[in-house]
């Protein structure tokens, strides 16, 4: 999907966000893709950046280090998990749900990752869509 593809998507969805928030940069970028050794789907890429645009319920985590919509980033969220001691290291969160859930893609699987759901309950993780794309046509449905 191109950029213009998940703003309309996005546009069917969502509400705009009230202010103006920044994008992640190309050195965001390029910090996040090195700490996990992975290069994010473009379609992921463009889908953060979007949300500088967009109110998105539950919390899509930040990249940017800029001004944000105050959610946590997702390299924070990601360490906080780590020494908790349940979270396995290939997870990579980028939307937490807000019980201690997230949306995740894996580390290992990049840049044609899936996007799994991790449970903190049962700390199990279950595929819900073969690539970032599927997962986003799926959005409408979820959030609903």
């Amino acid at each position: 999907m191109t950029r213009d593809e998940i703003a309309n998507l996005l546009d069917g969805i969502l509400d705009k966000e009230l202010g103006i928030l920044d994008i992640p940069s190309a050195s965001d970028w390029e910090n996040i893709e090195k700490k996990f050794g992975c290069q994010f789907p473009s379609e992921f890429k463009f889908f953060i950046e979007l949300m500088s645009e967009y109110s998105f319920p539950g919390d899509i985590l930040n990249v940017s280090n800029g001004k944000t919509n105050g959610n946590d980033t997702i390299e924070f969220t990601y360490d906080y998990e780590m020494k908790q001691g349940n979270w396995k290291e290939e997870l990579i969160p980028f939307y937490s749900i807000g019980n201690g859930d997230y949306f995740c893609l894996l580390s290992n699987e990049c840049p044609n990752t899936g996007v799994y759901y991790y449970s903190h309950e049962e700390t199990n993780i279950d595929k819900e869509a073969n690539n970032f794309e599927e997962w986003l046509k799926q959005l409408p449905t979820f959030l609903n």
